[in-house]
């Protein structure tokens, strides 16, 4: 989650959970461990773009 904030140049995982993921970003969850795939973000970014 931390380098995915890195990675969107965001500061907060709130951010990056309550704007990003609750609209679509997808999130990878093995057991208690949540992964976002890069390629996911690039996708969701580009989806996004206006």
């Amino acid at each position: 989650m931390k380098q995915a904030c890195e990675y969107l140049n965001i500061k907060s995982v709130n951010t990056l959970k309550n704007r990003f993921i609750a609209t679509g970003l997808k999130v990878t969850v093995i057991g208690s461990v949540k992964r976002i795939d890069i390629r996911d973000i690039d996708i969701f970014v580009e989806e996004h773009k206006i």
